[in-house]
């Protein structure tokens, strides 16, 4: 073991960039680990459970840069280090439109709006505990919030949303994971081309799998607002969701909206139900799981079974001429699942669904969980689910969702470093009672830039024809990765790969009725 450290005080980074340095650094050869955070308590105590907490960095604090880098020898952790600290200064590139966008470095708020007094949003991903006060003082300056971070109390959340409400501003988040306006995308984001459709969203990956659906039917996005899962919770009342829906209904580019999320508790359902009904365009909603759609066709609004297909129904009512039907199995698929059912090992019966979107995490225990009883999850589906004793350990069908904190404090999450996921599909493959490996692929801006062919790598490695791969790939041709170019990586491994995400559980369900 050769360590290097390096501690820069007063040198502060977003832990999106930080989580990319050590991904980055963690993948080169001769780099057993590498890690980029701010010295806040809880990471100090990460590095030291990883063995990686050396003298010089004990004394380091919640202001202090920590560069950390276990290699082979000590001339390839130094030369590493020195490259981490090279890319903390490296110019941003890439972000759809804003490619087009000069990088302005600013030491406060205060200077980057006196720099730009056109900026009219603030993104945030900062320690949880220090967002209210700083989005605060945002808003106090007539600033738009996405807040990027976790671990924000929901109180915090409540009272911030209240008070943009109040101002006329949005907050999205705490924990808003994508968002695509003025055709910018911020966070995790595809690429897509305009269009009338406006989607508001309680769900990071439910967006971008709804844009997507949207993108492959010949659809366009107007914008996109991420809200925050919580957002839906009784005790925040849906208020950015609410006020996301007034601000597209009032959107002269926006012609269609679209609703969706993971299933929100009773009083905020009613609440964002009434706003929706009211916004007086075609309005498509879809929340994952467990909901009455009876109530929403009442009111005059549009449903679908899974987040692709009320994609490709948004697309529709803007004038497109996508095929809302239902997904289904077509022969090919069938027959390829009949073949493996007759070779595979009797043994083996058990689903094993390995994700990094959390909203595909729950499509799954929706879709499967319809044939399939007895599902278990890190991350439960209402009636549908049960929670997992222990998310490190499946047993009987499980579907893991691997960008939970307990899989993430302290360390990149999957789309950032498929590595730990990867690792698991491995894990899964070896279980002499897994008959299928469900997962999930998520492209576009900030994700990593081969997913499915870290993903590749470990099928290839465990090679196990007793299991049966079936994956999703969430995308467009315009993502950096490129779609069709990630679908064939898995395809030549062997993967059997779905159009839609809807499509691959309902594959992954026929097999495992092939299973009983």
């Amino acid at each position: 073991m050769a360590l290097a450290v390096r501690v820069l005080s007063g040198a502060y980074h977003d832990s999106v960039k930080l989580m990319r340095i050590s991904a980055a650094a963690s993948g080169r050869p001769g780099v057993r680990q590498a890690a980029a955070l701010m010295a806040t308590p809880m990471n100090l105590e990460q590095l030291a459970a990883s063995g990686l907490l050396a003298e010089d960095a004990e004394g380091a604090g919640p202001n202090d840069l920590v560069l950390v880098v276990d290699a082979d020898d000590q001339s390839a952790a130094q030369e590493e280090l020195a490259a981490m600290e090279a890319a903390l200064t490296a110019p941003r590139t890439g972000g759809g439109a804003a490619g087009a966008l000069a990088n302005l470095t600013a030491p406060t708020l205060d200077a980057a709006l006196g720099a730009d007094p056109l900026i009219n949003l603030a993104l945030f991903s900062i320690p949880g505990p220090s967002v209210r006060r700083e989005a605060e003082r945002a808003l106090g300056k007539g600033l738009h919030c996405l807040i990027f971070s976790d671990n924000v109390s929901i109180e915090d959340e409540a009272a911030l949303k209240q008070t943009g409400r109040e101002r006329g501003l949005l907050v999205m988040g705490p924990d808003c994971g994508t968002a695509y306006i003025a055709g910018v995308g911020l966070g995790f984001c595809n690429v897509v081309r305009p269009g009338g459709i406006g989607i508001v969203g309680a769900a990071g990956t439910g967006i971008q799998e709804a844009m997507a659906a949207i993108d492959a039917a010949g659809g366009g996005i107007s914008c996109a607002l991420g809200t925050g899962g919580r957002d839906v919770t009784d005790a925040v009342g849906g208020l950015a969701m609410i006020q996301a829906i007034e601000t597209l209904s009032e959107d002269a580019a926006t012609e269609v909206l679209f609703v969706l999320g993971k299933p929100p508790e009773s009083a905020a359902f009613g609440k964002i139900l009434e706003a929706t009904a009211r916004c007086g365009k075609p309005a498509v909603v879809h929340f994952v799981g467990d909901w009455n759609q009876d109530i929403l066709e009442h009111l005059g609004l549009h449903v679908a079974d899974s987040l692709a297909e009320a994609g490709r129904l948004a697309v529709s009512l803007s004038g497109g001429r996508a095929d809302a039907a239902a997904p289904g199995l077509d022969s090919e698929t069938r027959e390829r699942i009949a073949g493996w059912s007759r070779t595979r090992a009797k043994g083996r019966r058990f689903l094993r669904g390995v994700y990094t979107g959390g909203t595909l995490c729950v499509e799954a225990q929706a879709i499967i969980g319809e044939s399939i009883p007895g599902i278990s999850s890190n991350a439960p589906l209402g009636k549908i689910s049960r929670q997992m004793p222990d998310p490190r350990k499946s047993e009987g069908h499980t579907v893991v969702d691997m960008g939970d904190d307990l899989f993430t404090r302290g360390k990149p999450h999957p789309m950032i470093d498929p590595a730990p996921r990867s690792e698991r599909i491995a894990q899964e493959a070896g279980d002499p009672e897994t008959a299928v490996v469900l997962f999930d692929v998520v492209l576009g801006l900030g994700a990593h830039e081969n997913p499915a062919g870290e993903a590749a790598k470990a099928i290839g490695e465990a090679s196990n024809p007793n299991v049966l791969f079936i994956a999703s790939v969430t995308g467009t041709e315009g993502d950096p990765q490129g779609l069709n170019a990630q679908r064939a990586k898995l395809e030549e491994t062997g993967v059997l790969v779905a159009d839609t995400h809807a499509g691959a559980c309902l594959a992954a369900a026929a097999a495992l009725e092939e299973c009983t």
